[in-house]
């Protein structure tokens, strides 16, 4: 009887639908831990899609909000911190990485981000709602920071690829506060992680979003924007949100309610959930920390890690000043800016911007093929003993062929200008297709009322959807002359204007010469070295030249100072 009983389960066992397989990490807190295990040791890519595919399909497919599910998801959450770490590493040292590359690891990065917010969103909102009969509540503030660490990461990201928070992220952290502050946890101080060493609380982790949005103004590179994460971890102590309004001392507010960002204090309505709070003190320990740079002091004394470089440091402490600062502080825009609608173009790239300029700087009658004759002029002067109408048409069409050829090519861009101000120009672009658009993309700038070309710089960039940008442009006052350099030794290394070493092929710079003399130079970055002799040729009054230190640089180009030599 046992026996016919045991085949008709096992027959309909074989009827109904499979079950999950026991290597399913969903399963269990075992299954899950041991599915890590068997991850790719040797590929981080691969291994952190395979805990986002888990979490993801975990999101989608979970009704279930007991203590056993939320201890798998904490597993997949923690396990995939180092893969993660890993490829933003490689997102953050390779800026000049391929479009594709660029948008595989940063939607590997965001992605995962995503499903780590969403799964603790979820869980937090359910327990909140069961205050006192759920066996989760001693779970709940630190599910809750994680979760308001999450929204951070996801808005923090976004701005790393200047897009604008996306629908109701605010609202949605926002929402994580109150809770917090609902059930008076919002200061609790705990480790969100086991391997971190400090502890933070809800409240700290909230305002440390709230002063990386601040600080993000379009104009930093995501280098910075990352070295500042970090460094917002060591000024917690420094702020602390209020909930009634002091006029004297705060700063900053940010509106619970709505799905927006902080703004600064100016006339708060007093009948919405609106906190406050001041910079002032960590105004004070930015300005130490960049008293201490200044006096020769390093980043990784002052506790602003070991990778951190004293200039960039300085320059983004600089920044932080300014962002930070009160309203009544703050420095004020250096020129104001005018509507206007004008046509330029626009070169984008060193190579590009030397192309337009030795077009512009072409005499008319000189060969495309060089300075003077051509072989076909020679071999007419040989024949006939003169240029016949022929030749020269022919010479004039292939002139203008390369003029052509030059201002369409597929770097040089059209662009209408939308403000101008004495320092620069504002538009808003078409950038799907155009990956070069980032912060610090050197352009070459022509009005169509003028003949030369200017050097500019981008110094902001948001994106306003898929489709266009808006983009802050510096132009710079110097008019550039392109010039042929050839390697001449070092300072230490020459005699009578020769280097001792063998020759080197030429290559182009961009000479660029103020009010009072001074002459920079804008090169490729691999043709740089500080105390190296060039021989110029290009430029009639300057025969040798030693670069000196460098003022600024970005992707592809340096700008640096420059000292001419005698020859």
């Amino acid at each position: 009887m046992n026996s016919l009983a045991e085949k008709l389960v096992s027959g309909i066992a074989r009827l109904l639908p499979a079950g999950k397989p026991a290597d399913d990490p969903l399963v269990s807190l075992k299954a899950a831990a041991s599915w890590i295990e068997g991850l790719p040791a040797g590929d981080a890519y691969k291994s952190q899609q395979a805990i986002y595919t888990e979490l993801k399909r975990f999101n989608e497919t979970s009704a279930d909000f007991s203590k056993d599910r939320l201890a798998i998801f904490m597993l997949l959450d923690e396990k995939s911190r180092d893969l993660q770490d890993t490829l933003v590493r490689q997102y953050l040292r390779n800026p000049r990485m391929s479009r594709q590359v660029e948008s595989q690891l940063w939607h590997a990065v965001y992605g995962l981000n995503w499903e780590v917010a969403r799964g603790y969103h979820t869980f937090v909102l359910h327990i909140s709602h069961e205050t006192g009969k759920n066996p989760l509540d001693a779970s709940i503030p630190l599910i809750t920071l994680r979760a308001i660490r999450a929204f951070g990461q996801l808005l923090k990201w976004r701005a790393i690829r200047y897009l604008p928070a996306s629908e109701k992220l605010w609202l949605r952290l926002h929402n994580l506060y109150r809770i917090a502050e609902t059930h008076d946890f919002q200061g609790q101080l705990q480790r969100a992680y086991p391997e971190e060493t400090t502890e933070c609380s809800c409240q700290s982790a909230y305002l440390h979003i709230m002063m990386l949005n601040l600080a993000n103004s379009g104009t930093l590179y995501p280098k910075h924007l990352d070295l500042l994460d970090r460094w917002l971890c060591l000024w917690h102590a420094q702020l602390k949100l209020d909930a009634q309004l002091d006029a004297e001392t705060h700063t900053f507010s940010v509106d619970l309610s709505a799905d927006q960002g902080p703004r600064r204090v100016r006339k708060p309505q007093t009948d919405k959930p609106i906190r406050f709070w001041s910079t002032t003190d960590l105004l004070t320990v930015v300005q130490a920390l960049r008293n201490a740079l200044k006096k020769g002091g390093t980043p990784a004394q002052s506790g602003l890690g070991d990778n951190a470089r004293s200039a960039e440091s300085i320059e983004l402490l600089d920044h932080l000043q300014h962002q930070w600062a009160s309203l009544e502080d703050r420095e004020q825009r250096r020129a104001p800016r005018a509507p206007i609608k004008r046509l330029v173009d626009v070169a984008h790239g060193l190579n590009a911007i030397f192309g337009q300029l030795k077009v512009t700087n072409s005499p008319p009658r000189v060969s495309p093929y060089g300075t003077g004759l051509n072989y076909h002029e020679e071999d007419d002067v040989r024949v006939y003993g003169f240029i016949t109408d022929r030749t020269r048409e022919h010479v004039e069409s292939t002139q203008t062929q390369a003029v052509t050829a030059a201002i369409n090519a597929p770097d040089v861009e059209r662009w209408v200008m939308h403000d101008e101000s004495e320092c620069g120009f504002g538009a808003v672009v078409e950038s799907r297709d155009k990956d070069w658009l980032r912060v610090g993309a050197l352009i070459g700038i022509k009005t169509h009322e003028s003949d030369t070309w200017q050097i500019g710089m981008v110094r902001r960039l948001s994106r306003i959807n898929n489709d266009t940008s808006s983009v802050g442009i510096e132009t710079l006052a110097e008019t550039p002359s392109l010039i042929s350099l050839q390697d001449a030794g070092t300072a230490d290394y020459t005699v009578k204007g020769s280097a001792n070493s063998p020759p080197t092929l030429p290559n182009s710079g961009l000479i660029l010469t103020d009010s009072k003399g001074n002459r920079t130079l804008i090169l490729d970055p691999v043709h740089y070295l500080s105390g190296k002799v060039c021989q110029v040729s290009g430029a009639t009054d300057l025969k040798l030249i030693l670069l000196g230190k460098p003022i600024e640089s970005s992707e592809g180009w340096i700008r640096v100072t420059t000292q001419p030599l005698e020859g």
